[in-house]
């Protein structure tokens, strides 16, 4: 049942492939009532399972009836409690002949075209990245469409039938009636973009139908899950809970004569909200700058708490927004990805340079000291790497395939990290056990061991072994880096020499730069926090307006993600 799968997401697919993960803001999720959870979505199948390990609540997410059908992920997704969404994309179907039309233009014109066969009134032609409804049939070479966005000249189309999403809808707002919590991720597919994409309005729709149709009260949770190295194994994430907020009774009121005005004025609602747990970024390498900046203005004896964390990255992405004709900013970001590239180009990282940052005597007892934590932990990490060699080869294999695939189907994702981490844990959750059992086997044959012998190696002794390996993994790392900074900095005159001349003194000067910068602007970004937050552009249109060319905000609503195979 769901207490099951969300003991397996919680201490095997969160607490085994992640090192750290610091929640903020947990004591703001409503014990009670009608909730939505309303998130990013930068890691595949990864966000669902993260948000149900850490919500003490039973959350049912929206996936796509496709997924339900498959035999591993559909018996996670019914384990889970999913709600099934037949989506358009899943049901399309390549059609013969070719189309033309014009921008602007409201009529499709086909060359060796079935219309009446292959379209109905309702469903979606779309060629390329255009995208047309139609909206009568005239004949096999001609139709009434929605006003065509671009030009298109004997162009290969398939067709997305219109799907009715009404038993969806009655079951979201039958568990809303009831109490339950719904989990959705509004941008509508997963990416592996810094900024939040456009949001789709499901959200809004499912939240004030729910009220209409008679649940006294629904509150949504924005979430913001800010992942580390997402695709590596024991990375880092924090995952923040944003202020809760009810649904304005005002707009039920209003959703009944005016649907598109409701659904906007809440959209509204919940991309401020979300706004508000995201970094804020412009793009991949502008957050790399600032997560450089707040590795640099961090005291070397500080450990910065989680809240700390994230808001340097949101004051950074704030001060980039309201400063954007400073020279002081754009000339602090430009150093700061000068230093980056001399990063890159070394081979090294930001807490390699600062790990040699010591004096002598320092950094001599913490090197020898991480030294010896390497030999002494060597008996548990080298069985321990012997064993994940072959799983890491496997995951690792199979998910770059899945990477490819997803790069060529997708519009939105820059390098599909957001599969990689997804693809090694769903093919390490089948894997592991299938190898845990072939050694389990091989292990008590050699030793002559009889059935109850092979139970005890394989629920227990296996499982503590690598338990107890991952543990010393994780701080022979820590050791080696120490090891490793020293050998780079001290271990050889030349190189020794370039690295500190262009590192050592580099990040000397930059991170007095940086933390000058967030002396000065801190007091003024904070005043204009909220100012920020009342100026942002909403960019909601487009999908409404896809909506109001099918007659009703309601059926395909958008914001139906897949979090367990959406791409």
């Amino acid at each position: 049942g769901y207490q099951a799968f969300r003991a397996l997401c919680k201490h095997v697919v969160v607490n085994v492939f992640f090192r750290q993960v610091d929640v903020v803001g947990a004591p703001r999720i409503p014990g009670s009532g009608a909730v939505i959870f309303v998130a990013n979505h930068n890691n595949q199948f990864v966000d669902p399972m993260m948000l149900i390990a850490l919500i003490d609540r039973v959350v049912r997410f929206l996936t796509a009836a496709k997924s339900m059908r498959r035999p591993l992920v559909g018996a996670f997704a019914r384990a889970a409690r999913a709600i099934g969404v037949e989506r358009p994309q899943d049901l399309a179907k390549k059609c013969a002949g070719s189309v033309s039309c014009h921008a602007g233009s409201t009529s499709l014109r086909g060359t060796g075209t079935a219309f009446l066969r292959d379209l109905h009134v309702g469903a979606r032609v779309k060629a390329g990245d255009v995208e047309m409804a139609v909206k009568s049939i005239e004949s096999d070479t001609l139709c009434a469409i929605s006003a065509a966005p671009a030009d298109l000249s004997d162009a290969a189309y398939k067709v997305l039938p219109f799907v009715d999403q009404t038993e969806m809808y009655d079951q979201v707002h039958a568990a809303l009636r009831d109490g339950d919590c719904i989990g959705i991720f509004p941008e509508g597919g997963s990416h592996d973009q810094a900024m939040l994409l456009d949001l789709k309005p499901g959200v809004a729709v499912m939240a004030l139908g729910a009220m209409q149709a008679g649940a006294r009260s629904v509150q949504i949770v924005p979430c913001g899950l800010n992942y580390f190295d997402p695709y590596r194994f024991r990375s880092r994430v924090i995952v923040e809970f944003g202020e809760p907020f009810e649904v304005p009774r005002a707009l039920v009121g209003e959703y009944g004569s005016n649907k598109r005005k409701a659904v906007q004025e809440l959209m509204t609602m919940v991309d401020d909200a979300m706004k508000g747990v995201m970094p804020g970024a412009a793009d991949w390498d502008e957050l790399q700058a600032f997560l450089t900046m707040r590795a640099l203005y961090k005291p070397r004896t500080k450990t910065l708490s989680p809240e700390e964390t994230l808001k340097l990255n949101k004051m950074f992405a704030l001060a980039r927004r309201r400063l954007t004709d400073d020279g002081r900013m754009k000339g602090l970001l430009a150093e700061v990805r000068e230093y980056s590239d001399l990063l890159r180009a070394a081979g090294l990282r930001d807490r390699d340079v600062r790990l040699s940052l010591v004096n002598e005597t320092r950094l001599a007892w913490r090197t020898c000291s991480a030294a010896l934590q390497l030999v002494f932990l060597a008996p548990l990490t080298v069985p321990m790497l012997l064993w994940a060699t072959p799983v890491a080869w496997v995951t690792s294999s199979l998910a770059k395939r899945e990477k490819r695939q997803a790069l060529a189907n997708s519009t939105v994702k820059v390098k599909a990290l957001d599969v990689v981490a997804s693809y090694k844990i769903l093919v390490g959750i089948v894997f592991i056990p299938l190898y845990n059992l072939a050694l389990a086997i091989v292990g008590t044959a050699f030793f002559r061991g009889g059935f109850a012998a092979f139970l005890g190696v394989y629920f227990l002794a296996v499982p503590v072994v690598i338990y107890v390996g991952i543990r010393a993994c994780d701080v022979s790392v820590r050791a080696w880096r120490r090891c490793r900074a020293t050998l780079l900095f001290r271990g050889c005159s030349v190189t020794a020499g370039i690295l500190q001349q262009l590192l050592v003194e580099r990040r000397k000067r930059l991170q007095a730069k940086v933390r000058e910068f967030v002396q000065e602007v801190a007091p003024m970004v904070a005043e204009d926090a909220e100012e920020e937050q009342m100026l942002q552009a909403r960019q909601i249109t487009r999908d409404l307006d896809l909506l109001a060319e099918e007659g009703a905000l309601a059926p395909g609503g958008g914001g139906l993600t897949d979090p367990l195979l959406n791409k």
